[in-house]
């Protein structure tokens, strides 16, 4: 309480901050040291995550293709057995394409679908139904079967796969290398 005499502003305390108060604070940057330190490990980062990006798209174009080639295979038997005449699956190796027709002598140059380039196909078919040179083909008929045959997708270093083509039921199998 408040002596007689005393003024009243004396004995208020004060009990909040002003909220408007502004309260400067210290700047400070990065030493050089600090900015170097930082620019050697962001550099070891690009480098380690720059090689491993080759291989990821090198692996992924890889699987792509065995994918591709697997998927082509049972598609031109579903597709012979639904419309009742044979159907070939057409690769060719030297320039890593293939396509699925009824008719292989007219297939044009888009008609192709395009495979990884640093893969390497080989191919086992029966030469009565190529089409021409540099050419293979594995025909799936309308009954279920096919000529049968292997196709194989090898990578630079030499791991790969074999698609396997049954004579009989036209089954496609895939196994390593």
């Amino acid at each position: 309480m408040a002596q007689m005499g005393e003024p009243v502003a004396a004995v208020r305390r004060q009990t909040s901050v002003a909220k408007n108060m502004v309260i400067p604070l210290q700047v400070r940057g990065f030493t050089l040291l600090e900015l170097m330190v930082v620019l050697v490990i962001v550099s070891l980062l690009a480098v380690a995550i720059g090689g491993s990006a080759g291989t990821f798209f090198s692996t992924m174009e890889y699987r792509d293709t065995v994918r591709e080639l697997s998927s082509a295979a049972k598609r031109a038997r579903l597709q012979s057995r639904s419309q009742g005449k044979p159907i070939d699956l057409v690769v060719d190796p030297t320039l890593n394409r293939f396509a699925l027709t009824d008719q292989p002598e007219k297939l044009e140059a888009d008609d192709y679908q395009m495979l990884a380039k640093e893969l390497s196909i080989g191919l086992v078919f029966a030469a009565e139904v190529s089409p021409g040179a540099n050419m293979g083909v594995i025909r799936f008929y309308p009954a279920g079967g096919s000529t049968g045959g292997e196709i194989t997708i090898e990578r630079p270093s030499g791991a790969g796969t074999r698609l396997v083509v049954d004579w009989l039921i036209g089954d496609v199998q895939q196994e390593p290398l």
